[in-house]
């Protein structure tokens, strides 16, 4: 069986960005045998912003008992993390932003404390869909970029691409069957890849 974790990174449910993570997860559940899917919306959550307090360096643990400690479980078991997000401000979302943020305390369970709290000779693979409300521009999605790849290898997650849609503000992703069919496949190719 394998374990996906998607996770919709935009505070609006029916955002370009989780649209196409919806199309992944369709291709994935038309391929693998009973997959284990959990979708999260950070959005939804309890999680508290960081506080750079360094109680995680000491411990291995945040300080904070929120909706964190389940998904430090999920990260840990996940074969499979998707990550939607739109384009805000140059960056992910504020709400995607904060889970990421308290992934520190992953980061220093491994290179501070006393021992890891994710498997880090575990395989997963990952992948990024993103959407930019504006026409397409040199470095766009940069900052979304850089964001998910170190939470990626915080996470031990191998990165196995992305999928970046500009001008979805003007063209919906709804209305790009290509785009549909494009995220649909990645599903498939994960699934595929992973086996």
């Amino acid at each position: 069986m394998i374990r996906v974790l998607g996770i919709k990174g935009s505070p609006r449910v029916k955002s370009n960005s989780n649209l196409m993570l919806d199309k992944v997860v369709e291709g994935i559940k038309d391929t693998s045998k009973e997959p284990d899917i959990k979708i999260i919306s950070p959005t939804k959550m309890d999680i508290s912003p960081c506080q750079g307090c360094y109680n995680c360096e000491e411990s291995g643990e945040c300080i904070f008992n929120d909706d964190m400690e389940e998904l430090y479980q999920d990260f840990d078991q996940a074969d499979i993390i998707l990550i939607s997000t739109p384009v805000f401000f140059n960056g992910v979302s504020a709400q995607l932003k904060t889970m990421i943020d308290r992934c520190q305390a992953i980061w220093s369970s491994k290179y501070r404390a006393k021992g890891s709290i994710i498997d880090r000779d575990k395989k997963r693979f990952g992948f990024l869909l993103g959407s930019g409300g504006a026409p397409a521009y040199e470095g766009q999605f940069k900052g979304i970029y850089k964001v998910i790849d170190m939470f990626f290898k915080v996470t031990n997650t191998e990165w196995r691409g992305e999928l970046l849609i500009s001008n979805s503000d003007e063209v919906p992703i709804k209305e790009r069957s290509h785009v549909l069919e494009e995220a649909y496949g990645i599903g498939k190719e994960l699934v595929c890849d992973f086996n």
